[in-house]
């Protein structure tokens, strides 16, 4: 009996061990330190991987864009013209303000230069120099538009590209294309693969001043991501506005006479057609292509491109200035920037769950600013956003994170921004339920302990 007893003690000695250990451990993990510790940290709110459009981190936060024509309002005084394609757009918001066969293929004449000035632009400095070849001064016959570029004449980039852009010096085009590329056709090729980078749609360019090849082919929507994208260099935005050109003299040609005014109207103050409010950009022509005309223009704060390709001449009147009037009037008219989303506006408040409860209420907010070309009186009062929120909300939350989206409409822009917190959310304090654990615990080991001494003191008086 007594080595039965002895045995018994010892079992109870290492089960009480073993159970104070446990007890211990389950103390320590539901203590009010572990328990402020998980409640006070912070973790990021994630969504699912790709369905939602924030940038990366250390960039500027903006909104995904997309135009539905089918959304847009038309407006009863919208002008008839008479050039066979027409594409108008703010390129600041993407806002299409006028289009006509925007998308139809097109011969473009020498608008196709402002695609050559673009890869020069992407690949030469402007102080580097380039020699006129015979190749290039031979290829151009007599009555094109030339700049009276002779052979082995040497010239910067930046002055070709004057001579390019004002007079529209085919031979110009030529040179700049050899000095890139070796060779006409390289140089095509190599606008071809630009403009496809660009989003253009059929561009096909076989030369790089638009002399008419049947191959040789765009859209106007095409020759207004070109322009669009020719706006980035200060160079090109210069020489565009210049009114007139002289072509510095040379070793070869040492006389100053050769002097040109810009073929583009609308910016020659002593004009019929000068249109005071025109930045620019390139006119073309050939028998086939009819008058075309790329153009720029900014009012009052407002900048556009227009487009217009396919037109003709009557009488006095010349369409593509004509029209291109008529449009920039109508739009001037009848459109203004309004901003549609301010920063940090609220857009909906979600419930948070396992949250402390003086924050079981999160606002979420635009996470950008929101301005956009609308129709004069436009109004959003009957606009409502439509919200996506990913999944379910739990604290722990940080400002700033991205809880879901909201797709804004405005006449034909669909933009969609991300929502984010308005401010942390921390996880709910259960201290109290924390403390009545331990202690449910801490009372466990004392009957534990008072059973064993029991049972003890039993087996000893037996």
């Amino acid at each position: 009996m007594i080595y039965f007893i002895i045995f018994c003690r010892k079992a109870a000695i290492r089960m009480k061990k073993r159970v104070l250990i446990c007890i211990l451990a389950v103390c320590f993990a539901f203590s009010p330190v572990s328990a402020f510790a998980q409640a006070y940290a912070v973790a990021p709110f994630t969504a699912d991987e790709g369905d939602l459009a924030a940038g990366e981190e250390g960039e500027e936060q903006t909104a995904e864009v997309k135009f539905v024509k089918s959304e847009q309002q038309k407006l009863a005084d919208e002008p008839e013209i008479g050039c066979k394609a027409a594409y108008l757009a703010d390129p600041v918001t993407g806002k299409v303000i006028y289009e006509k066969n925007a998308h139809d293929t097109m011969y473009p004449a020498s608008t196709t230069k402002i695609l050559t000035a673009l890869v020069t632009l992407e690949n030469c400095k402007l102080d580097e120099t380039a020699v006129v070849s015979k190749e290039a001064h031979d290829l151009i016959n007599e009555g094109y538009s030339n700049a009276m570029l002779q052979t082995g004449e040497e010239h910067t980039i930046y002055t070709l590209l004057q001579a390019l852009l004002i007079p529209s010096a085919n031979e110009a085009a030529i040179v700049l294309a050899e000095h890139i590329s070796g060779s006409v056709g390289a140089f095509a090729e190599l606008c071809n693969k630009r403009a496809k980078e660009l989003g253009c749609e059929q561009v096909h360019f076989v030369n790089p001043n638009g002399l008419h090849d049947k191959m040789h082919f765009c859209t106007a929507y095409d020759l207004y991501l070109i322009a669009k994208e020719c706006q980035k260099y200060d160079a090109f935005n210069e020489i565009v506005q210049m009114t007139e050109f002289t072509v510095p003299e040379t070793k070869v040609y040492p006389n100053k006479d050769r002097k040109f005014e810009n073929t583009n109207e609308l910016i020659l103050p002593d004009n019929k057609n000068f249109y005071p409010y025109c930045t620019g950009i390139k006119t073309g022509h050939t028998t086939p292509a009819g008058e075309c005309l790329v153009s720029s223009a900014s009012n009052d704060g407002m900048n556009l491109i227009c487009v217009v390709l396919g037109g003709s001449i009557k009488g006095e009147v010349n369409e593509r200035f004509y029209d291109t009037v008529q449009l920039y009037n109508f739009a001037y008219k009848n459109y203004s920037y309004q901003t549609i989303v301010e920063p940090d506006q609220v857009f909906t408040t979600v419930e948070v769950a396992n949250a402390s409860d003086d924050a079981a209420q999160l606002d979420l907010v635009s996470d950008t600013e929101i301005t956009t070309l609308v129709p004069n009186g436009f109004s959003m009062e009957n606009i409502e956003p439509v919200i996506d929120i990913k999944q379910d909300v739990t604290a722990p939350v940080s400002e700033g994170d991205v809880i879901g989206t909201a797709t804004i409409k405005a006449d034909g822009l669909n933009y969609t921004i991300n929502l984010v917190a308005a401010n942390d959310v921390h996880r709910q304090n259960q201290w109290v339920i924390y403390c009545i654990i331990a202690a449910g615990a801490a009372v466990a080991v004392i009957v534990i302990v008072a059973v064993v001494k029991s049972k003890r003191k039993i087996y000893i008086e037996e």
